[in-house]
């Protein structure tokens, strides 16, 4: 059956479109006609006018420019002759139009969705506007035939920002725009959210509300925010990295707040000045690409900042920089948030799925054990840079006042906390007990044959068509056995260049667009 168009088409409509929405609302705007007669004798050039401006807002918000544009503009094209009509010219008529023309399109969108039954995804996530007020923001990711469309669905201010409050005011903002209780028990897949405990919680987040009314939901925390927690955990779990973060932090405090060291760092050197520029808060809940930046800054800058704080008489920070075990623990920081950078750049792709992220996570897990046995790149150069003429003028001693960080013990820890962010029972909300057995949502590995054993692979394929039950519960999408089997001897006969039937080909789009 051929599959209906694509919904991304709705969001490059062409000026044909703008231009029947501006037919339609100054038919709209004008009295009834009450002959066929009087109609045929609207004026047209008023038409053609109000089309014009229609187009002329449609672009100007197309392009993110700011309504205020809109007079020159029209200026402009009465200058060079067009015919613009002697109304709707203010800024304030453009932005009802292009409200209008949003509505519209919004409508459209929705009614496209519901008409075709399609499954969807919720993300939402919380904020504050700039008068202060809490908002929560609602998308919806939906399954499409080309690419997976996120689509804005509002942004609703909320008068509490408790877990009740956000729920009730998401589930209305979904009900609004036509999705009914009836269509989201069918049809809603997953809900996907950062871990706010108001959002996640377990006893009484969002999350849990959202799994009370839809029992077979799949809840996702995002892998991104849920990777920036492992080394807060870890930091938690290993005491002697407070010691590490609390000295960077300070480098941090001291070059930022006082203007009379940054003006002392640009007479020193403009290079210097832009290396610490860029040293920040380390570790913590922050992106690990701003944490290794951080820790890359104090590496390149360490013979400067040395110099600096001696010269200074500060010679508590040129102390901690003369130990041994700082500079070791710094390669060692860079090594580790190196790699944690890697996956986060990696699991901020738009194509990224459950299945593919979960594979990603497994190499850093790979890496860091590697890590536990040989040094990493930025550790094996600590002894090579001690010796060279740009370190020359630091004596590195050990400190014991301040021991190194206990490696191992940091590695295991760093491993065991990624390990837990891997695919797991426990982000089924109500129907754990079905899946005892499984450590994993290992249903969505048997429609990819890069996890399959091949050599332990029959037809029919008993255990995959077991796990396609559970699959069929969560997506309420039925799977044929026969396709299936299909699928699964053609990738026998030939695994690179195998043909997909209908159904196993609609649930393999399900599982990678939506989750």
């Amino acid at each position: 059956m051929k599959r209906q168009q694509s919904l991304t088409d709705v969001f490059n409509k062409k000026p044909k479109f703008v231009s029947e929405l501006a037919l339609d609302a100054t038919k709209q705007s004008q009295p009834q006609p009450l002959q066929f007669e009087e109609s045929s004798k609207m004026d047209e050039n008023y038409l053609r006018t109000t089309c014009r401006v229609f187009k002329r807002v449609y672009n100007l918000a197309k392009r993110c420019r700011p309504f205020s544009d809109i007079e020159g503009v029209i200026e402009l094209l009465i200058a060079n002759g067009v015919d613009m009509g002697i109304g709707l010219h203010s800024y304030r008529t453009a932005v009802k139009i292009a409200d209008f023309i949003g509505k519209e399109i919004k409508t459209e969108m929705f009614t496209s969705i519901i008409e075709h039954n399609l499954k969807i995804c919720l993300l939402i996530d919380e904020d504050s506007t700039i008068a202060r007020k809490p908002v929560v923001i609602v998308f919806l990711k939906v399954e499409d035939s080309k690419e997976p469309p996120t689509i804005f669905v509002e942004l609703v201010e909320l008068e509490k920002q408790d877990s009740e409050t956000i729920y009730t005011s998401v589930m209305e903002s979904l009900n609004n725009v036509g999705f009914t209780k009836n269509y989201l028990e069918k049809n809603l897949i997953g809900f996907c959210s950062d871990g706010a405990s108001a959002l996640l919680g377990r006893k009484s987040g969002v999350s849990t509300r959202i799994a009370e009314e839809f029992p077979n939901i799949i809840i996702w925390h995002c892998l991104n925010h849920h990777l920036h927690l492992v080394l807060d955990d870890s930091i938690k779990e290993i005491k002697e990295v407070n010691h590490f973060k609390i000295f960077i932090d300070k480098i941090n405090t001291l070059f930022k707040l006082s203007c009379k060291f940054q003006l002392e760092l640009s007479k020193i050197s403009e290079e210097l000045e832009l290396e610490i520029i860029n040293i920040g808060a380390v570790l913590g809940r922050r992106w690990a690409a701003c944490s290794l930046r951080s820790a890359l800054a104090v590496w390149h800058a360490y013979p400067a900042l040395h110099h600096y704080f001696y010269s200074n008489e500060n010679f508590g920070m040129a102390a901690r920089l003369e130990n041994i075990y700082f500079i070791t623990d710094l390669a060692l920081m860079i090594d580790i948030l190196n790699e944690i950078s890697l996956l986060s750049n990696a699991l901020q792709a738009r194509n990224i799925d459950i299945i593919k992220a979960d594979k990603l996570v497994l190499r850093p897990i790979k890496a860091f054990q590697m890590l536990g046995k040989a040094k990493g790149p930025y550790e094996k150069k600590v002894d090579v840079i001690i010796s060279s003429e740009t370190f020359k003028s630091i004596k590195f001693v050990e400190n014991n006042r301040f021991v190194g960080l206990p490696r191992e013990r940091l590695l295991d820890t760093i491993v065991t906390n990624l390990q837990k962010k891997l695919m797991d029972c426990g982000h089924l909300k109500a129907s754990c007990s079905q899946f005892q057995d499984r450590n994993k949502l290992q249903f969505l590995n048997f429609l990819e044959p890069d996890y399959w054993n091949i050599e332990e692979v029959l037809v029919p394929w008993k255990a995959a068509e077991e796990q396609l039950l559970v699959f069929n519960d969560i997506f309420h999408y039925q799977i044929d056995i026969n396709d299936y089997r299909d699928f699964v001897g053609n990738v026998l006969r030939n695994s690179q260049n195998y043909a997909i039937p209908e159904s196993v080909r609609r649930a393999k789009i399900l599982s990678e667009q939506l989750l």
